[in-house]
């Protein structure tokens, strides 16, 4: 008689209605690697019903933790697709993709928790619980009591693998809160450098670094995910992915499609509306899931772009490629960080922008010393992954 599979809980940062490939990217890499070492894997998904009088006095620390500027943010979402009439349609089209990939391919290894008490409940019924990748320790995610494991019955192991705080400090405020659910976790690990530091700092243990799970799958398996598609683009292009909206950016890209008289292929206003997009690059594309999205750039010449996971499949595939900060050095709430570690792990900070973005791109990249330190980091974080699991119950 075959014995059951252990059961994996995986809280991760999945949503419908969200069109962040990176997210749905780093989860579905997770489900796979787990799944590959004999595990059954299901998704955590908690439908909050918190009472008014909780909302209430919650709102204050939610406040100043950045609900503010996620509030405005929406806010002003909302606003420009009912203004931008071709914009609501197209980011119509975007979601319409994701949402039907996600149908398919992550609903069907789902779990559904209506109100808190069912969470704790229904995480008894796991083997163990882990926490998955992506910026999930953000300061604002704190008080939902989810990501950060403490729905979690004591008699459950819990695992972090590759987890961000997003930040490079946490708020004074949360200091002894973080420390309280870091010191509940099980086998910890992070997936920047600067997020050890703040583990290191606010524990007496030490965080493992660890890939980011894309990164534990080789450029044949993702090959594989797109096996007989077809093309969504025909001939070279520059292939542009931008979350963020600094004008020098757009700039410095024009000037490298103008020498390289490539077309630039773009995936227009990602993470919000950005008006000047409306005329960047030659061919902007919505219809495009998150597979569809990994094989454009498997397919470019060049990439340009402002995303941590955009870079790392720049990497996988080998492709020539120039990062952009995001965000402003000077920036507070700049998450620069993570894109900083990438670079240096793999020994790839040249490929952070400088001032001569057709200098830099047209350098070559010695891919075969970029793999040889991909393999091995990629074995200690199999291994770290092995031996974490090695706790379910």
């Amino acid at each position: 008689m075959m014995k059951e599979k252990q059961k994996i809980g995986l809280v991760i940062a999945y949503h419908k209605n969200h069109n962040n490939y990176g997210t749905a990217l780093q989860g579905y890499a997770t489900i796979k690697s787990i799944s590959d070492l004999g595990f059954k894997c299901r998704i955590i998904k908690y439908v909050k019903r918190d009472s008014l009088i909780k909302r209430l006095r919650l709102a204050p620390l939610m406040f100043i933790s950045g609900g503010w500027d996620a509030y405005k943010r929406k806010r002003n979402k909302e606003k420009i697709s009912v203004s931008a009439t071709d914009y609501a349609r197209n980011i119509a089209i975007r979601t319409k993709a994701n949402n039907d990939w996600k149908d398919c391919i992550m609903e069907p290894h789902c779990d559904t928790y209506i109100g808190y008490e069912n969470l704790h409940i229904g995480s008894k019924g796991y083997s163990l619980v882990l926490v998955g990748s992506d910026q999930v320790w953000t300061p604002l995610g704190l008080y939902s009591k989810f990501f950060n494991l403490l729905f979690v019955d004591d008699s459950v192991p819990r695992v972090s693998y590759a987890s961000s705080f997003g930040v490079s400090k946490i708020p004074w405020w949360q200091k002894h809160a973080t420390a309280k659910y870091l010191n509940r976790i099980d086998a910890l690990s992070v997936r920047e450098l600067k997020a050890k530091e703040i583990a290191d700092s606010l524990t007496t243990r030490k965080a493992a670094v660890v890939l980011d799970p894309t990164l534990l799958r080789t450029k044949e398996q993702w090959e594989k995910e797109f096996e007989g598609n077809a093309d969504k683009v025909d001939g070279g292009y520059i292939f542009c992915y931008l979350l963020g909206k600094r004008d020098e950016t757009r700039k410095e890209i024009n000037k490298l499609a103008k020498a390289t008289n490539l077309r630039i292929v773009a995936i227009r206003h990602t993470d919000e509306f950005i008006e000047s997009d409306e005329c960047f690059g030659d061919i902007a594309l919505y219809d495009v899931n998150p597979i569809e999205f990994i094989q454009l750039i498997s397919n470019a010449q060049y990439v340009c772009t402002d995303s941590f996971h955009c870079s790392v499949f720049s990497i996988i595939f080998q492709r020539r490629f120039i990062t952009f900060y995001r965000f402003a050095t000077t920036d507070g709430n700049s998450r620069n960080s993570r894109i900083d570690s990438l670079l240096s792990l793999m020994g790839l900070t040249g490929r952070l922008y400088k001032n001569e973005i057709v200098k830099q791109m047209q350098s070559p990249i010695n891919y075969k010393v970029v793999e040889r330190k991909l393999e091995a980091l990629r074995k200690d974080s199999m291994d770290f992954l092995m031996e974490s699991l090695s706790l379910a119950k």
